[in-house]
């Protein structure tokens, strides 16, 4: 077991906060009302094109534009939580190969991993504009495992959302879910995950357990 996959928002990078404020300023900004907090909780790990095809028909152009323009003033402040940059670094001198898999632009990952000094860490990186399909769909995963050259059930993915665990398992890659960033314990217990992680530093436990085994 000597790939481990990512997810990037909630998960390494602390930046889930500036995504929704994004979309928030976006979606209110096209509809001249403010969201409510239901619909502002529904934005959590969901892309920005999920988000328009389900409130936005017809206004794809329009409606990304307009988070592009929000995004980009606020996402300098992305950075990394306690602890990842540590953990990165054991995994990478214990030989692991490591991914990321998001549903964020591509562009955008690949900015913001320069800007937290993450991105030598990764040997492969699948974005939104990856693929046709997204999570909890198995394709972006599966697209990453298909360019490492291994095989799913040698593969962890670690991920702060439901759709996450789903698309592992759909993957037939084991999966856990991180609860330090914006996972919530509840809504992925829901899904069973292999496992769930407290703090990044269980990383470093898993890939022994699972190394071994």
């Amino acid at each position: 077991m000597d790939t481990i996959l990512f997810d990037l928002d909630g998960t390494l990078h602390d930046s889930e906060k500036w995504y929704i404020q994004a979309c928030c300023h976006c979606i209110e900004t096209i509809r001249e009302s403010q969201l409510t907090d239901e619909e502002k909780s529904y934005l959590n790990g969901k892309p920005i094109t999920r988000i328009i095809d389900e409130w936005f028909s017809g206004q794809k152009t329009e409606v990304l534009e307009s988070f592009f323009r929000h995004y980009e003033m606020i996402n300098d402040q992305v950075g990394e939580y306690n602890g990842i940059y540590k953990v990165l670094t054991e995994l990478k001198d214990r030989g692991v190969t490591m991914g990321i898999v998001s549903s964020k632009y591509k562009k955008y990952v690949i900015q913001e991993l320069h800007k937290t000094k993450l991105y030598p860490f990764f040997n492969v990186i699948v974005g939104l504009d990856d693929c046709k399909e997204h999570k909890p769909n198995p394709a972006p995963l599966l697209k990453a495992v298909n360019e490492l050259q291994i095989e799913p059930k040698n593969c962890i993915y670690i991920g702060d959302q439901p759709t996450d665990i789903l698309a592992a398992k759909a993957a037939g890659i084991k999966s856990f879910g991180a609860l330090w960033g914006e996972g919530k314990k509840e809504k992925l217990e829901s899904t069973f995950p292999t496992g769930l992680l407290q703090k990044p530093e269980d990383i470093l436990i898993i890939n022994r357990i699972y190394s071994v085994s």
